[in-house]
């Protein structure tokens, strides 16, 4: 596999893969309208890093403003289980920050608080691993978002099990 050098076909290409990935999760009703509208926003953003030549410095605006037309999609529509800063993996390339991480849940059951724990471990490795993103980039961008839809399936479970009458402090 030939790794893409240029930062902006970087971003336009996990823009693509994101966008991919979306539009393969299942899903019905307004769930799957909010999907293909996350997927619409992103491939538009690939389509503005694309345009850009190589060397251009900055982050464009027109590709920004998809990304955030994106990112609010998925928060309008939590039940996309895609996290809200997930534009940030797509501007990884380009800007140099942390990849972001999921909110600690402080569950109160042990189970919980060890999914927890392996989850938010899981997603450190995957951030850590600068290879898999330069050279596997579907791959490693595929494992990330199933490991945020799992945090953020345990995250329900979290707030309905603390939010137990037998467990209000």
């Amino acid at each position: 596999m030939t790794t893409i050098t240029n930062p902006c076909a970087q971003a336009a290409h996990r823009a693509r893969i994101i966008a991919e990935i979306a539009r393969d999760r299942f899903a019905d009703g307004p769930i799957r309208a909010a999907i293909l509208t996350i997927a619409a926003h992103l491939d538009a953003a690939a389509d503005h890093f694309a345009a850009l030549p190589p060397g251009t410095q900055g982050l464009p605006t027109e590709a920004t403003e998809e990304l955030f037309r994106a990112e609010q999609a998925a928060v309008d529509c939590p039940a996309t289980r895609f996290p809200a800063e997930f534009g940030e993996y797509v501007l990884a390339p380009l800007v140099d920050r942390p990849l972001p991480m999921p909110a600690p849940l402080r569950p109160l059951d042990p189970a919980h608080a060890l999914q927890e724990t392996d989850l938010r471990n899981r997603l450190e490795q995957l951030h850590a691993d600068t290879a898999a993103q330069s050279e596997r980039p579907a791959q490693w961008l595929g494992s990330v978002l199933r490991t945020w839809q799992k945090h953020m399936r345990l995250a329900d479970s979290v707030r309905a099990h603390n939010g137990r009458p037998c467990n209000q402090r």
